[in-house]
């Protein structure tokens, strides 16, 4: 019988540098959609950092407008200045001029979680229905605590005796409601530091305080956010007051830029808006 050889083929060279182009170019797309899907998962990341880093900042300026003595807060683009309500409750009495004018004050005691002794040197609100009721030298409605005491006679209510000149509320609020007030807060966009900072400690006054002021008269100073990118020259206000309408009290609107430090491709703006539900 004759033999069979077998025949065994391979490839040839051109088919051998055909695959590997073929599989390197698979490959680099391959790596490229692994890379895209990489970044993706980095941004959002860093995106869901920065909103953690800031939320403690934005939801404790939110709780603390809403807390605000109504009509006290005002802005003036990089700043938002408040005035922090300790209390409220409505009067019996107040001291007024003229014969049917009575001396000292007498309210009914409001739920504080502080002891009301505390309350000296602190504010008393009526019917300041404008910013310049709250912070100019005119204390027609804004009077300062030098006295508190427990009226005995009655259980609940509370005798002040009022500082300042005049000593005497010049008007009547239509619902007889009075506010305890402290001493002013102002938080600030510092451009220069890319910084959201809180200051108190400091004296009132009949002109909204800028940064700069601030700065070098408050007595505390509190840094709240970093990583803070509004750019207020091209009119990304941090703080708007819109004024009352017959439909609503203070309303407050916020908004903040915030850009990583370490990526600057994860950004956040963040707008809010807070209404004070208080009315004078």
């Amino acid at each position: 019988m004759r033999a069979h050889k077998s025949i065994q083929r391979g490839f040839t060279l051109v088919e051998i540098i055909i695959v590997v182009v073929l599989l390197a170019v698979l490959a680099i797309y391959s790596f490229s959609f692994l890379g895209i899907g990489s970044e993706i998962v980095a941004q959002v990341g860093s995106r869901t950092q920065l909103v953690a880093e800031q939320r403690f900042a934005v939801e404790r300026l939110n709780r603390e407008i809403r807390s605000a003595v109504p009509r006290s807060a005002r802005s003036n683009g990089a700043c938002l200045e408040f005035m922090p309500m300790l209390g409220s409750n409505v009067y019996l009495s107040l001291p007024r001029p003229g014969p049917g004018g009575t001396n000292p004050m007498v309210v009914v005691t409001p739920y504080l979680s502080l002891n009301t002794a505390n309350l000296v040197g602190s504010y008393v609100l009526v019917y300041a229905t404008e910013p310049s009721y709250i912070y100019s030298t005119d204390q027609t409605r804004r009077k300062t605590i030098a006295a508190i005491a427990s009226d005995p006679p009655q259980n609940g209510l509370s005798s002040l005796t009022l500082a300042g000149s005049p000593s005497e509320f010049f008007t009547d609020s239509p619902s007889r409601t009075f506010y305890f007030g402290a001493p002013p807060v102002s938080w600030c966009v510092d451009e220069a530091r890319n910084e959201l900072i809180r200051y108190s400690n400091y004296a009132l006054s009949g002109t909204q305080p800028g940064l700069t002021t601030l700065q070098s008269s408050a007595g505390s100073q509190q840094v709240m956010a970093v990583d803070v990118a509004n750019n207020l020259s091209a009119g990304q206000a941090p703080f708007v007051v819109l004024e009352p309408t017959l439909q609503r009290s203070n309303l407050v609107r916020l908004f903040f830029a915030f850009v990583s430090s370490e990526d600057q491709s994860a950004t956040i703006d963040i707008t809010h808006e807070v209404y004070i539900p208080n009315v004078p």
